[in-house]
């Protein structure tokens, strides 16, 4: 049985509590708020695990993202045994479709399925980084497409990722602040190896949702 929790939003924005549910098969969280530009926004993330793999699958659900700073930009989550002994993950994959966006037209595919690993500097694409589980947002595990130095030592480093650059949106881009960009369409997956021995039962019922590109 798939289960739903409400996960934080970060950024400027409101800030939903975490529900503290037992985790079942397919963990799914959602969470909805509203932007520092005062847009209704709506993320959903679903993790699941099978093996030795854990897949990460995330979707920008708000509708219309019409700033910046409605884009999903990164997705902070915890799996833990009791006693806090967590999985070592790597980084196996990353996709997504990237669209370039245009204002006065529809938006263009540009690539169908892109890989969207961010591990060189200038990649701009998504990161992976292990956390400090002590810190805010005091989850083990984060990916992301946007620095994010408010958050340190739990930041992406801007070296690597940076502004807002294939942050997932929702719909064609209409505003001047989302033209000619690459952006990843409505959903992306992430996957990672190193879950052998852990099961959808130690992920963490509290997950938190980044928005856009400076919070």
């Amino acid at each position: 049985m798939r289960q739903t929790f409400t996960a934080r939003l970060l950024g400027a924005s409101v800030t939903a509590s975490a529900v503290a549910l037992p985790a079942y098969a397919g963990v799914m969280f959602n969470s909805t708020g509203t932007s520092s530009n005062g847009d209704p926004v709506s993320f959903k993330a679903e993790l699941t695990i099978s093996g030795d793999q854990l897949t990460v699958q995330l979707w920008n659900n708000s509708g219309e993202s019409i700033n910046k700073d409605d884009l999903l930009s990164s997705f902070y989550f915890d799996i833990a045994k009791s006693g806090g002994f967590r999985p070592t993950l790597t980084y196996s994959s990353a996709s997504g479709d990237v669209y370039r966006t245009d204002k006065s037209a529809p938006d263009t595919l540009q690539t169908a399925g892109m890989n969207l690993v961010a591990t060189n500097p200038g990649d701009d694409t998504w990161q992976f980084r292990t956390m400090d589980p002590t810190k805010t947002p005091a989850l083990g595990f984060g990916i992301g497409t946007a620095g994010n130095s408010s958050l340190s030592p739990n930041n992406f480093d801007g070296n690597i990722v940076g502004g807002i650059d294939y942050g997932i949106y929702a719909s064609d881009a209409t505003d001047q602040s989302l033209n000619n960009l690459l952006l990843v369409k409505d959903t992306a997956t992430f996957t990672f190896t190193g879950v052998s021995g852990f099961a959808e039962a130690d992920i963490k019922s509290v997950a938190a949702f980044r928005i856009g590109h400076d919070p």
